[in-house]
């Protein structure tokens, strides 16, 4: 029989192990993941790929976190019809700051070229902008 104490401290390490191990995942951005499954793959689709010429594809090309700006505007305020494609692109006021900077950070991740992430407190201050502007 081994002593208690010892059962509890293979069990912490245990426990230790799998919780490390378990947070060594790739995927940092699920909620922003998730927000693009739920408000932009519909249109998007789910790899990005976009609709020929009807919808753009999320590529390295379009999205660069080098100018987030732009892209904070684009998904809070969206696109008027399109001429060429007769799209609109609408926009999202519903998403919270934190949602929308997670969701950015996720486009950054999977799809731009620039790996590079903002912080909710950048966000904020874009989308004033954005309104004042």
């Amino acid at each position: 029989m081994y002593p208690l104490k010892f059962l509890l401290r293979v069990t912490c390490c245990t426990l230790l192990l799998i919780f490390t191990i378990s947070g060594c995942q790739h995927q940092h951005y699920r909620q922003g993941e998730r927000i693009y499954l739920a408000y932009c793959a519909n249109c998007h689709m789910e790899d990005g790929s976009g609709l020929v010429d009807l919808i753009p594809p999320l590529d390295s090309a379009r999205l660069t976190l080098a100018t987030p700006e732009k892209l904070v505007c684009l998904i809070r305020n969206g696109l008027p019809v399109n001429a060429l494609t007769g799209q609109e692109m609408p926009g999202n006021t519903t998403m919270t700051d934190v949602e929308l900077t997670n969701l950015i950070n996720f486009l950054g991740t999977e799809y731009g070229r620039n790996r590079q992430t903002i912080k909710v407190t950048e966000v904020k201050k874009m989308l004033a902008d954005c309104q004042s502007g």
